[in-house]
């Protein structure tokens, strides 16, 4: 406790009605301590609240209402105070009627759509101020950028209600006149304005003078943009320019970060790239990725290339090339090869992408009983993805919604050492309430099959369960197949769902979460059965870091199996899903 200050220790109300004191709480600046966030008395900040809670109820509709006493009373032994208010609510004030004036472009009914006053509902002023900007923007979308609009409020304080009248003042309309750009010194301007979803001679719509804004800013090649319409000496009275204010990002990149986890002791990844190769939006990387995990070093190359307007259509192209070892729990992977992936999005949030992966595979020191020490694997697949993605966050994501659909065959007309066909369909949904508290859920089924049996899909190719992102409670890995020396073998039917995951700000970057999982990995069709599904409940720990999200996840196995652990505790960076 800091000295001679006297902590709030209890906040009190009464004659509240219709608000509860949780929700009153929120709305004063001297709310009641925790111990975390201790409170301290102010007598400014008091005046503060005394005025705050009857302009709170008054913006909600309670016109007359009012404090009519309050009582500080203080604790010099143990330093606290409690603070008591006592309220008079007074009558709520309804809307009876609302009209709207001098509108001739849009008519009544379309402004009634677009606004949410209702008649009958409580009059609250921050409503009134909500529609009337629904109906600029509605204006400003069909190029009326200039309208006014003054709401003539009229109350009866009697009948306790209000009428409201929107008065419009039209003006003109406008048309795009020329676009001009400042800020562009390595871009090319025709890479500019090829994301633009307007042109010169249309009429204005502002709603996509803002999603062009957000399109320019999406490329990654720029630092600001604003797009707005001006007004010039030369434009005709119903035209006005558009304005492009662009501030380019630095292009040339180099980035080193490393990590630590329960599975990666210890990790590192370097990166080159180059972000607008000779100002055409044009990527180029290089990435270096090393790791120590229990069964030796990680280690990999990168190298690629993305044209994001490909043959100057919205197709995107992404070419890799990659060289890699791994050291799983079953074998140690050599893979030397590329891929090349085409692309668009579409309705906003939605993509498509078709890719074609060329590797070849080495598999050696293979631990698994009845197969060979070393294999090869020579994969030649064609891929077809859709997504449709409206996450707020793609990486500590608070709403929204991540559908991805996959599709791959191997082999086949195509050659290679393996066939086989690969489904994947994945799940993701998040939800959010006012204390910050998110809700989030994800589903991962797939299937695989080769028509010369499991024995024909590589080790790599197959699915596995268990680790820190999923099926927390099992070593990584061993929640599915696995052979008399519990060496996991993969599956080639998947299903894990962390049913739950509760994720609650506590106090500055550090959270608390709980979280439930379930799911498995089987080889065989008989074997799957919901009396099979394994189960994984946890706790843990979140630090939004500097460089990143880190988790401490303790998770308990109710039921398991021989030469399972009853629980298992994992740390690792960013989110599970």
């Amino acid at each position: 406790m800091k000295k001679n200050q006297i902590k709030v220790k209890s906040v009190t109300y009464q004659g509240n009605k219709h608000f509860k004191a949780g929700q009153l709480n929120k709305i004063i600046v001297l709310r009641p301590s925790t111990w975390i966030s201790p409170v301290y008395f102010n007598a400014e900040l008091f005046q503060s609240d005394l005025a705050g809670i009857p302009q709170f109820y008054q913006q909600n509709g309670y016109l007359e209402a009012r404090l009519t006493d309050y009582n500080v009373t203080i604790d010099s032994s143990k330093k606290s105070v409690k603070v008591s208010f006592t309220i008079n609510e007074g009558e709520l004030t309804r809307i009876e009627g609302i009209s709207f004036l001098d509108n001739a472009v849009i008519g009544d009914q379309d402004i009634q759509k677009i606004i949410s006053v209702k008649e009958g509902n409580a009059f609250k002023s921050r409503e009134i101020e909500n529609s009337t900007l629904a109906i600029l923007r509605k204006y400003a979308e069909i190029g009326y950028l200039d309208t006014d609009i003054n709401p003539d409020i009229r109350i009866n304080s009697q009948s306790h209600s209000v009428l409201i009248d929107f008065i419009i003042n039209e003006k003109n309309q406008y048309h795009i006149g020329n676009i001009t750009i400042n800020g562009l010194e390595k871009t090319k301007p025709a890479i500019l304005l090829r994301e633009l979803n307007f042109n010169a001679g249309e009429i204005i719509n502002y709603s996509k003078l803002l999603q062009s804004q957000r399109q320019l800013y999406l490329t990654g090649l720029f630092q600001s943009v604003f797009i707005r319409p001006i007004t010039t000496e030369t434009n005709l009275p119903d035209t006005k320019d558009i304005l492009i204010e662009a501030k380019e990002k630095t292009y040339g990149e180099f980035n080193v970060s490393v990590g630590s986890g329960t599975v990666e002791k210890l990790r590192g990844k370097t990166e080159i790239l180059y972000t607008n190769l000779r100002g055409t939006g044009q990527k180029i990387g290089l990435t270096t990725k090393l790791s120590y995990v229990s069964q030796g070093i990680n280690r990999g190359i990168e190298a690629s290339f993305t044209e994001p307007w490909t043959f100057h259509t919205r197709w995107r192209t992404d070419l890799t090339s990659t060289w890699e070892y791994l050291n799983e729990p079953g074998y140690n992977l050599e893979r030397l090869g590329g891929q090349v992936a085409v692309g668009r999005k579409f309705l906003n949030r939605s993509s498509s992408t078709i890719s074609y992966r060329y590797e070849n595979n080495q598999l050696s020191q293979i631990k698994i009983a009845d197969i060979e020490e070393t294999m090869e694997s020579d994969i030649r697949a064609l891929k077809l993805s859709l997504v449709f993605d409206n996450r707020d966050n793609l990486f500590n994501t608070s709403k929204g919604s991540y559908i991805e659909f996959s599709n791959e065959i191997a082999g086949s007309f195509m050659s290679g050492t393996n066939s086989f066909f690969r489904s994947n369909l994945r799940l993701k949904q998040f939800f959010s309430t006012e204390k910050g508290t998110v809700l989030g859920s994800f589903m991962d089924l797939g299937w695989i099959d080769a028509a010369k049996g499991f024995s024909a899909i590589p080790l790599n190719e197959r699915f596995y369960a268990g680790g820190p992102n999923a099926l927390r409670a099992f070593d990584y890995q061993l929640a599915g197949p696995v052979d008399a020396d519990r060496t996991p073998s993969g599956g080639r039917y998947q299903f894990v769902w962390n049913v739950i995951e509760l994720r609650q700000p506590v106090y500055k970057s550090f959270g608390l979460e709980t979280f439930i999982d379930l799911g498995n990995v089987w080889d065989k069709p008989q074997d799957v059965a919901i009396s099979d599904i394994r189960h994984s409940v946890g706790l843990g720990i979140r630090y939004n870091s500097p460089i990143g999200l880190a988790r401490l996840d303790y998770a308990v196995n109710f039921s398991p199996r021989p030469g399972e652990a009853g629980a298992k505790l994992y740390f690792s960076m960013a989110q599970a899903f």
